[in-house]
């Protein structure tokens, strides 16, 4: 079945590739000559030459740069990410993740263009694993199909239909464009993956060059002599099983698998940062590099064993630094215990010296060695990349964040995954570390037309409001009541985050930071007596969630948030809305770090029939995006018609609330249309009793001393009769 799916997806492939090379002619728009010089050109001088390092997601940065390019550019990139994609199995990117990148492509360019059927099918039957290249450099394997694709467009059409036809021709050539803006080599996966498609014959499908490596040394004796070129030695490889073997052969298969595939690890890796720049004012980071190890110091206490306990290394500490105070004493011992016990043989291991950053990865236990001094004594064994090593200014944010604590051993897990596909080490990096990349790319869907349909509101407005959402990462959704503040806020958070992402909190006066952030709770102890525990908030609790789905939005919407006093609720926290990357901590919990996550978002609702908005703090109010929602205005303005279109019945309560509206004269303490968006509302029993329970009280509390009679002015029985409406 496996190859069945591969040769689904090279046909597909050299379909839209193979065939714009050598025809110019479109896939996906008929008609079109999209693969064309000038077009290529274009992408290049777009995406390419004009780079953009902004920590944007793939999709927004790139409608930046090329969302008002020519027809033929935008479809040309489209076909381009469809080859990009194609081959990907579903645990890598699904199908439907496929068709909205391809399909938000295509919608910048008013020319039909679609996906054919045959290819759509091919898309839905991915069969590669990329692995974590692309899911965190799209961008790159975007920009190295637009370089091969202007290579092979600059030649004549005779020596293009050589290079199609030559697989080591076509290898030369894309290696010629191999390289990054800034040097570096983050396409490896998509080159592997290309020549695959292209020359299914020849070359192996695998992303993975360590993947490669590995097989080839596991079954080298089927070679006269290694050619030094990992995909011919493969050919031959697989020429020879295959004769042995008699049959197909899939190296990601049994009996081959076992033969190449590294073990699977004991427990979960992680990545740790360790430094030795100022070791005593010394930086003994180039003996590290040079010898193999990484080490911490602690001079004055005696050798620990690795995989000593917490309470075995508190002894040791607790001798060699009687005079410190407890705080100390429980940092030491944290930070030994990391070094010596929770550090484990195949984690990865990151130092920074300067701005230079260098990746390895553990290869054995903790030892103990004094022969160079005690302050190198502490060691462990570390096969170091020092062929590529990283500039810090260069790393997301994320991981710059990361890199910025002092510590001398810090849990890197959430960023390692990008510093090690950085430094050249993707294939050493498990699932583990994958799952919890924060620096992978949040995929947030596009909000659908139908959604917009369901809610009876303009598209536009909606995807709007989700960009601001986005862009901010806070935004407060405030007008009078009854203009579905909330229930949008809801139905909102659930389609960008999905219900199970989305929490609920609504804020009254007596709330406080113990009740949204952290704080102690009384529990019955063990001896009957009655203790303490800290127990996290909602907030906290969505932290929690977000950081082990990375890649997926959590939504905390807050109801009524200015009911609260916000500077007491939110504590810290003003900080960390503003400045998502850097760590702080808690009140309560000081000795750890706490960061908000990129991907979680704050969506608040506010009336304002006591004009709050402007009683909100300044600080708060600069920390969130602020979209009203008023009866005269879309998305309300005539939803309360549209509702009643939808259900088939008169239009008798739209036009009593425009009247009452009318007569308030006043944006913030109209109506809005949800007290009606009833059925109770077709009749006038049904009215009488909204009027009369709802809108009236209403009306009163904020008409309160003006002097004007509410019933008189605002009654059901007064409107009917001054809109001259006979209910049945």
């Amino acid at each position: 079945m496996s190859a069945e799916r591969h040769a689904i997806v090279c046909t597909a492939a050299q379909q839209v590739f193979r065939t714009g090379i050598l025809t110019g002619r479109s896939a996906f728009a008929p008609g079109l000559e999209a693969w064309t010089l000038p077009a290529a050109r274009e992408l290049l001088h777009r995406f390419v030459e004009n780079y953009d390092g902004s920590a944007d997601e793939f999709l927004v940065k790139l409608k930046r740069q090329i969302s008002d390019a020519s027809d033929e550019a935008v479809v040309l990139a489209a076909e381009l990410l469809y080859v990009n994609l194609v081959p990907l199995n579903a645990g890598t990117v699904g199908p439907d993740r496929k068709f909205e990148i391809i399909e938000t492509v295509l919608s910048w360019t008013p020319r039909r263009a679609a996906i054919p059927a045959d290819l759509a099918e091919a898309a839905s039957t991915g069969s590669i694993k990329g692995g974590q290249a692309f899911l965190n450099y799209r961008w790159a394997q975007f920009a190295f199909l637009i370089r091969v694709t202007v290579r092979l467009l600059e030649s004549p059409a005779a020596e293009r239909e050589r290079l199609l036809g030559d697989p080591w021709a076509f290898r030369d050539l894309a290696r010629e464009v191999f390289a990054d803006h800034d040097g570096k080599y983050r396409a490896r996966s998509q080159l592997h993956i290309l020549l695959f498609l292209l020359f299914p014959d020849t070359y192996e499908p695998i992303a993975s060059e360590r993947h490669k490596q590995l097989i080839r040394d596991a079954f080298a004796d089927r070679l006269a002599g290694p050619a030094g070129d990992v995909d011919r030695d493969l050919a031959e490889i697989r020429r020879r099983l295959e004769q042995e073997s008699g049959r197909p052969v899939g190296f990601y298969a049994e009996p081959w698998r076992s033969k190449w595939h590294p073990p699977e690890q004991p427990r979960p890796q992680k990545g740790w940062l360790v430094r030795g720049a100022n070791v005593k004012d010394v930086n003994v980071i180039p003996r590290w590099l040079e010898e193999g190890f990484c080490s911490v110091a602690w001079a004055e206490a005696d050798e620990i064993a690795a995989g000593a306990s917490r309470e075995e290394i508190g002894a040791v500490v607790t001798t060699a630094y009687p005079d410190a105070v407890n705080e100390s004493r429980s940092a030491h011992v944290r930070q030994l215990s990391r070094f010596l016990t929770e550090m484990q043989p195949g984690d990865l291991v990151a130092t920074v010296d300067g701005d230079t950053v260098y990746v390895g990865k553990v290869t054995g236990d903790a030892f103990y060695d004094d022969t160079d001094g005690r302050d190198l004594a502490r060691r462990r064994p570390v096969e170091w990349s020092t062929e590529s090593p990283l500039s810090r200014r260069r790393l997301s944010e994320a991981a710059q964040a990361r890199l910025r604590d002092r510590r001398t051993v810090v849990d890197l897990t959430r960023v390692m995954a990008e510093l090690a596909a950085e430094a050249g080490l993707d294939d050493e990096v498990t699932d583990d570390v994958k799952i919890v990349d924060e620096t992978q790319a949040l995929v947030i869907p596009m909000l659908t037309e139908a959604f917009a349909d369901d809610l009876l509101m303009p598209p536009d407005w909606l995807r709007e409001t989700a960009d601001l959402l986005v862009a901010k990462r806070q935004l407060i959704l405030y007008g009078p009541p009854g203009t579905g503040k909330t229930f949008l806020a809801i139905r909102l958070a659930e389609e960008l985050a999905g219900p199970e992402r989305t929490d609920l909190v609504q804020f009254h006066p007596s709330y406080g930071y113990e009740d949204f952030v952290e704080g102690f709770r009384p529990r019955p102890a063990a001896n009957g007596t009655i203790g303490f525990e800290l127990v996290p908030g909602p907030f906290k609790r969505a932290v929690e969630a977000a950081e082990a789905e990375p890649g997926k939005p959590f939504v905390l919407v807050i109801d009524e948030i200015n009911r609260a006093d916000l500077a007491k609720v939110f504590g810290e926290l003003y900080f960390l809305l503003e400045y998502r990357n850097r760590e702080i901590s808690l009140q309560y919990s000081p000795h750890d770090k706490f960061k908000l996550p990129e991907n979680v978002f704050v969506i608040g609702t506010m009336n304002t029939v006591d004009r709050s908005v402007a009683l909100v703090d300044a600080a708060m109010r600069r920390r969130f995006a602020f979209r009203a929602l008023a009866p005269d205005r879309p998305p309300v303005d005539g939803l309360l018609r549209r509702w009643l279109t939808r259900e088939n019945l008169p239009d008798a309560p739209a036009r009593l609330l425009d009247e009452v509206n009318r007569r308030l004269a006043d944006p913030d303490r109209a109506v809005g249309p949800s007290y009606l968006m009833t059925r109770q509302a077709a009749h006038r029993r049904g009215l009488e009793r909204i009027w009369a329970t709802e809108i009236l009280p209403l009306l009163e509390d904020q008409l309160y001393g003006s002097g004007i009679d509410v019933e008189q002015e605002y009654g059901l029985a007064a409107l009917l009769e001054a809109l001259g409406i006979d209910l049945p």
